[in-house]
């Protein structure tokens, strides 16, 4: 993995079904309304209270991730409409070691669909194939049961139990590490 910004590509990328996109200012509503639903800050690391600033804040944060090579977030978008979906980034991208973790959320509305499968999917290819990525993580809490299918559906080897491992909503969590390799893409 190469320490240079990150360009990904400005189309976006996309299996015909869903596309995945940078943030733009024109998100930030829809991006805030999405994350108001109760079960988005219980798993991740979204806060309970997201507004505006907070919306506006993780803009600015993808524009330093992308020009230091270390974070790539994108929006999950409808293929075909563009409406808001979710989201999936690549988190701690480390080139000594070719690790990264990645993480996802999807809108309320649009679950069950196999937006976060296809779009953690592509994601990881393009990890893989122009980050010279070698190994990507996901640490999922136990009780959430849709991202573990999620983790499974796109070919990720669950490896174990991590206690105690992140501080969510307030409180350490154990977190079930999970990882994909080049060759175990689904």
């Amino acid at each position: 993995m190469s320490p240079r910004p990150i360009e990904f590509p400005v189309a976006g990328l996309s299996d015909g079904v869903v596309t995945l996109r940078l943030m733009s200012e024109a998100d930030v509503p829809a991006i805030v309304a999405a994350v108001q639903d109760p079960e988005i800050p219980r798993y991740t690391r979204v806060p309970e209270s997201y507004g505006s600033d907070e919306a506006r804040q993780w803009q600015r944060m993808t524009s330093t991730g992308l020009r230091t090579g270390s974070e790539l977030p994108t929006l999950i978008v409808d293929a075909d409409d563009g409406r808001l979906l979710g989201a999936v980034g690549l988190h701690n991208l480390d080139p000594e070691s070719g690790r990264c973790s990645a993480g996802y959320w999807v809108a309320a509305d649009e679950r069950r669909r196999g937006v976060a499968r296809r779009a953690l999917t592509l994601l990881c290819r393009y990890a893989f194939d122009e980050l010279d990525v070698k190994r990507i993580e996901l640490w999922i809490e136990p009780g959430n049961a849709p991202s573990l299918r999620v983790a499974k559906a796109a070919g990720f080897a669950r490896e174990g139990l991590l206690r105690s491992f992140m501080h969510i909503g307030g409180r350490r969590r154990d977190m079930l590490m999970y990882s994909l390799l080049p060759d175990d893409l689904a």
